[in-house]
């Protein structure tokens, strides 16, 4: 494992923390939410250098069902992480002042486009890590005991996570943020930071999942695609 490789797997576990607590607004209170949004954009803005090699091969890639499928899920992450950098430049006053007197409803604009990217961009980020999960599983597996693999493996659990994360998907009503439907994000005070830690990480588990298998099956049709296509092509050799 090289060093820049443990760079971003670090870089990645930070970015995955300080977005869990950005999605607890109020829970954590304003400025905090403020201050470690921003430290994400820049661990955004450096997760994107460190991936310069993936934005140089786009235009030569193979638009295979299965490549489309992660490119359409890395661009829209990638919009919608930039969706809230330019939101949060808007909240934070750092816009030329031109922008401000020839906008009059920059502010409303930022709200709802930073609405918009923070619940689009949570439930893409999780998908993202679901393309990479294997990765991350190998990780896990290596340094954890057999115990904790057979868990990662086992369908009961997977689909007792992704269950769980589904009602709290539907319990937080993320859908209505992400339609428009509701401007205005609640939260329950009473809630512990806790609880809401563990609900959303089974939201993120159970878009992890999806988006894993959504890759593999994918991937499956594109092998099996292959295998006829050559077939096919050995067949008319003949």
């Amino acid at each position: 494992m090289t060093l820049k490789f443990k760079s971003k797997i670090v870089l990645d576990i930070i970015m995955f923390i300080l977005l869990l607590l950005c999605m607890s607004y109020s829970l954590i209170g304003t400025k905090w939410h403020e201050y470690l949004g921003i430290i994400l954009c820049i661990g955004f803005i450096i997760h994107c250098i460190l991936q310069k090699n993936y934005f140089a091969k786009i235009i030569s890639l193979k638009y295979t069902l299965y490549n489309s499928f992660i490119l359409i899920i890395n661009l829209l992450t990638f919009l919608t992480m930039f969706g809230l950098i330019i939101s949060s430049l808007i909240f934070l006053d750092y816009i030329p002042l031109f922008l401000k007197t020839s906008f009059p409803n920059l502010i409303s604009f930022a709200r709802t486009l930073h609405l918009l990217s923070a619940y689009w961009g949570f439930i893409l980020i999780s998908m993202h890590i679901g393309l990479h999960w294997q990765i991350f599983y190998n990780l896990i597996t290596k340094h954890t005991k057999n115990k904790l693999s057979y868990l990662l493996n086992s369908k009961l659990i997977l689909w007792i996570i992704f269950l769980y994360g589904l009602n709290s998907f539907i319990h937080y009503d993320l859908i209505s943020y992400m339609l428009l439907q509701n401007n205005f994000v609640y939260f329950n005070p009473s809630q512990s930071l806790l609880s809401f830690f563990v609900d959303y990480l089974s939201i993120v588990a159970t878009f992890i999942i999806l988006s894993n298998y959504l890759r593999k099956s994918f991937l499956n049709l594109q092998t099996k695609d292959c295998i006829l296509s050559h077939i096919l092509y050995k067949l008319d050799k003949k």
